[in-house]
């Protein structure tokens, strides 16, 4: 049986969250070369929220 049109909006906004989080992390990463010791603390952290978010939007593919 196929997928509703339904569950193929819910994959793609998945898909699409998912896709922004990992764009948002590689600017945090290219951030982090050459950043000071305190900026980079900062940038350390944002990248561990928003690591923490792609593991959440990973949850809801399952």
């Amino acid at each position: 049986m196929g997928a509703t049109g339904e569950e193929i909006g819910y994959r793609d906004a998945i898909r699409q969250v998912h896709r922004s989080l990992e764009r948002r992390l590689k600017a945090l990463q290219e951030a982090l070369d050459g950043a000071d010791d305190k900026r980079a603390e900062e940038l350390r952290v944002r990248m561990s929220e928003v690591e923490h978010m792609v593991r959440v939007v990973e949850s809801l593919r399952r």
